[in-house]
């Protein structure tokens, strides 16, 4: 059963963000690039605050922590997947289930997590999400990927500095 409507809440985006990056390696994302200057740190805490904000004004329930762990694990895999390595050929489709089996030796992760982060690639990925979380997550997955490949400067100044601490 769904919860009942929660409004956003940025303060428990944070802590929900907190509690993840002192828990698992998290903030080793950021030393990998993700789209133009972004790192996939950055990335996956747009996608998971981006998909909060939306899920908190669309007139459904959500389950919101799971939420925001999935997306936060979305693209959790360690290495460069732009650099040309032959090993890396087939990335974009099998990166999911990578993703998902490094997030699952560090955290245990419920069925709406694992279905985040496993089906975040739909439709490239054949597989949809089973949970309204996860249709969330794939659909602002995209839609951050395109503001960051045209928004190359210095994507995400605000959130940056509100989550990351970080001023540039």
């Amino acid at each position: 059963m769904y919860r009942t409507r929660q409004p956003f809440d940025v303060t428990l985006f944070c802590h929900y963000f907190q509690e993840l990056s002192h828990t698992s390696g998290l903030g080793e994302m950021a030393h990998y690039p993700q789209h133009g200057s972004t790192s996939r740190l950055l990335h996956s805490v747009a996608v998971a605050y981006y998909s909060y904000r939306l899920a908190a004004a669309a007139p459904l329930s959500f389950h919101m922590r799971e939420m925001v762990r999935g997306a936060l694990f979305h693209d959790y895999f360690f290495y460069d997947a732009q650099d040309g390595d032959p090993a890396h050929k087939g990335h974009w489709t099998r990166h999911p289930q990578i993703a998902l089996e490094n997030a699952q030796k560090e955290q245990w992760l419920s069925g709406i997590e694992a279905d985040v982060i496993r089906c975040h690639m739909f439709p490239l990925t054949l597989q949809p999400p089973r949970f309204r979380e996860g249709a969330v997550v794939s659909l602002m997955d995209k839609l951050c990927s395109v503001y960051e490949f045209f928004c190359r400067k210095e994507p995400y100044r605000g959130l940056r500095r509100l989550v990351l601490g970080q001023e540039n």
